[in-house]
């Protein structure tokens, strides 16, 4: 009597391992959909500890920064690229440069971004790099990092690779990134359920600022346009490992913590006769970076 019973439970045994246990995770899509009319709120906090080093010295520079930002998406375009608008207020800078402090306290600034579904910048301020930041440095260009999301449905434990480059609009060379991701785990976030990406970037930096073509722009907030300096060039690697958590419905981005390391060196090309104040190339900068994005 017994016999029917024990066959059906070996067939729904060999069912069930032969087509994985039920109720178990589906591949499903990871991007960023955002929709025009959006707005999203975060804090910010980003930690540098640098080693500037120049004419045969070298100096720690250090900086914390936090603040608030709001994220206003302006528009989506049929590839998913959202145009978007950040506003960063209350921000307080600290930095310590060869032991000595200081603390401001700067005015709001608005900075035009453009990213794809995937997570990665695409522009910032109408350029491959913003004004005001270190190429290839994450988390100084714009105030939203992401990991590099994939191309197709995956779930948890999955694995996906991308490398690109991120051309120079105002010179010559470029950035090259590769990039190994994962699907950590699922998780929630203030009763939002994300899925967990970490994606390991290393960048290789080859590029040259044409000083020129930033004179409209005023050149950049660390070397401004003197006429003196013709250009400068910039080469070396950055590593970043970059966790964010995706919200699995909305397809937006809610919280990241990146870490990484620089290794660079710039020389400052001068017009013939021309000088600069203050350091003289080449200047190389050394250190780790660690930047969060939490909602606010």
């Amino acid at each position: 009597m017994q016999r029917p019973f024990v066959l059906a439970f070996c067939a729904a045994f060999f069912l069930v391992a032969a087509c994985g246990s039920i109720g178990g995770p589906q591949a499903h899509t990871i991007s960023l959909a955002y929709k025009t009319g959006e707005s999203y709120k975060y804090t910010l906090h980003a930690v540098l500890s640098y080693t500037i080093g120049a004419e045969g010295f070298s100096i720690p520079f250090n900086l914390d920064m936090t603040g608030k930002e709001t994220i206003a998406v302006k528009s989506v375009d049929s590839s998913g690229t959202a145009e978007l608008t950040v506003d960063l207020t209350d921000l307080t800078v600290k930095t310590t440069t060869n032991g000595t402090t200081n603390t401001t306290t700067t005015t709001a600034t608005t900075v035009e971004m453009k990213v794809g579904s995937d997570g990665r910048i695409v522009s910032v301020n109408g350029g491959s790099f913003s004004n005001g930041s270190l190429p290839g440095l994450s988390g100084t260009e714009g105030g939203l990092v992401s990991a590099i999301l994939p191309d197709k449905a995956v779930k948890p434990g999955d694995t996906w690779t991308k490398d690109y480059d991120q051309a120079n609009p105002t010179g010559t060379g470029s950035v090259h990134v590769t990039s190994k991701n994962k699907y950590v785990r699922d998780e929630q976030v203030k009763s939002v359920n994300t899925a967990v990406v970490q994606s390991n970037l290393a960048s290789n930096i080859d590029l040259t600022l044409d000083m020129s073509a930033l004179g409209g722009q005023g050149g950049t907030s660390l070397f401004p346009s003197t006429g003196a300096l013709k250009s400068l060039s910039m080469k070396g690697t950055t590593t970043s490992d970059v966790t964010s958590w995706i919200d699995s419905s909305a397809h937006r981005l809610v919280k990241t913590h990146s870490t990484g390391t620089v290794d660079a060196t710039m020389t400052l090309n001068m017009a013939a006769g021309g000088t600069t104040p203050g350091l003289t190339g080449p200047i190389t900068f050394k250190g780790t970076q660690t930047m969060d994005m939490n909602p606010a």
